[in-house]
């Protein structure tokens, strides 16, 4: 008889598909940047972007490229953080940040859904509306099932549908940009600590996530290698789509105080009239399921990784027969933000439960110093140059400005976000007293 080769994590998620999907999960074009604006401020709302790319997301890209490329495992920060600090405070961090992802990926299937209602008259019913979310969610759970090369060659696919009418944007307004657009700095009679804090906490944003893909590190083609170099390649592009349409909308629409969201499609009618405004907001509705699409993934992953090691049910670890895929785990999910798309408003939820990614942020830049320390011999092929001093610095600055972030969160949000907290201890103990030892530190080769 012929023998069944066993069923494992597929390598299908090749560098262009790479780049793809983390164009499209972590930065997703300009659209809603145009929001910080009014509160920040033009000056503070281009130039904090900008410092932010260099203080902020080069040293992050700098450690996480390390860390992918030391350990390219399934579980990405979850196996970074238990070769580095054990699989209790693994656990916890990783939860934490899976919350975090949990409860942003659900604001993406409502946004699609009101988008589309809006050419619906008539059927604006709040079934109307769980109803096309359902869609939403179900057909990406279905493309994820079939496997990430699916997943990959989707996300090329929108990506370059997402970024042609913002390129075009910019071709077209690139003479109308110019410094003087940039002031004032802050907005008249606003504080000059709070435009800086709603600035920087906007940036934080859109500088997140580095990681994340890395969840997938075991079906990505040569990560160690790959990811680094993908990273290294998005970054740039990131900042240009954030900095560049800003720029543009501000030398063509220089009332900002006015602006509110959706200005840009204001500014591409402007500028390229009917055709680009289209454009422009069909490529804001590709952010958001683009956003959703690579979402799924991250989610899907971490679980995965936890199960495996007996940290959750260990039939949740268990792949499609066909397509190698956590499954189980991705048709759970699709239960999930069924449920939550039915009975929440996530913008509330979202302010909350942000705060929850700030720990793990932490944790990340720190993770490299400690993995350099207990782990010498473990070192891929990418490593951060320049020894210890230029590893802790790299590391030391964004660790300062998350701590700085974490403590002007308001109050409430930070009682209600300690109530997510509690329930990752609970889960760790319940599970380890029903799964046995805790799981060993990973190796490179493991998996």
């Amino acid at each position: 008889m012929r023998r069944m080769s066993p069923i494992g994590l597929r390598r299908g998620l090749k560098p262009v598909a790479l780049l793809a999907t983390m164009y499209l999960m972590l930065c997703g074009g300009p659209f809603g940047n145009e929001q910080a604006v009014p509160t920040a401020g033009p000056g503070l709302t281009v130039l904090v972007t900008s410092i932010m790319a260099l203080i902020w997301a080069v040293p992050y890209a700098l450690l996480v490229a390390e860390m992918v490329a030391a350990l390219p495992l399934e579980g990405g920060l979850y196996q970074w953080f238990r070769a580095g600090i054990g699989p209790f405070w693994s656990f916890q961090f990783s939860f934490l940040d899976w919350v975090t992802w949990v409860m942003d990926a659900a604001l993406y299937p409502p946004l699609v859904a009101a988008y589309f209602l809006t050419f619906m008259p008539g059927h604006q019913s709040h079934m109307a509306h769980w109803t096309i979310c359902l869609v939403v969610i179900w057909l990406c759970t279905w493309l994820h099932v079939r496997g990430i090369r699916a997943v990959g060659r989707l996300s090329v696919l929108m990506s370059l549908a997402q970024l042609l009418p913002v390129v075009v944007l910019v071709a077209l307004g690139w003479s109308s940009i110019h410094l003087s657009s940039l002031r004032p700095y802050w907005p008249h009679g606003a504080s000059f600590t709070g435009a800086l804090n709603y600035a920087l906490v906007w940036a934080l944003w859109n500088y997140s996530g580095y990681g994340a893909l890395a969840s997938a590190g075991e079906e990505t083609v040569d990560p160690q290698r790959t990811y680094p170099k993908v990273l290294a390649i998005f970054l740039p592009v990131s900042v240009a789509v954030y900095v560049l349409p800003i720029l543009v909308a501000l030398g063509v629409t220089p009332d900002w105080h006015l602006w509110k969201a959706g200005h840009l499609n204001h500014v591409a009618a402007i500028l390229g009239g009917t055709g680009l405004l289209i454009g422009m907001a069909v490529a804001a509705q590709i952010a958001n399921l683009g956003l959703l699409n690579g979402e799924l993934l991250v989610i899907s992953r971490t679980p995965y990784a936890m199960a495996r090691d007996g940290l959750l049910p260990r039939a949740l670890a268990v792949l499609h027969p066909r397509h190698g895929t956590p499954a189980r785990i991705l048709i759970l999910q699709a239960v999930l933000f069924s449920i939550l798309t039915y009975f929440f408003n996530f913008v509330e939820l979202l302010v909350v439960s942000t705060w929850l990614a700030i720990p793990s942020y932490v944790v990340t830049f720190v993770t490299p110093l400690v993995l350099r320390w207990k782990r010498p011999d473990l070192r891929g092929p990418f490593r951060i140059p320049g020894g210890w001093p230029v590893l802790i610095v790299t590391a030391l600055v964004p660790t300062v400005i998350a701590i700085y972030v974490l403590f002007t969160i308001n109050p409430f949000d930070l009682l209600v976000g300690l109530g997510f907290a509690l329930i990752g201890p609970i889960l760790y103990v319940t599970m380890r007293a029903r799964g046995g030892p805790a799981p060993s530190p990973p190796a490179p080769d493991e998996g």
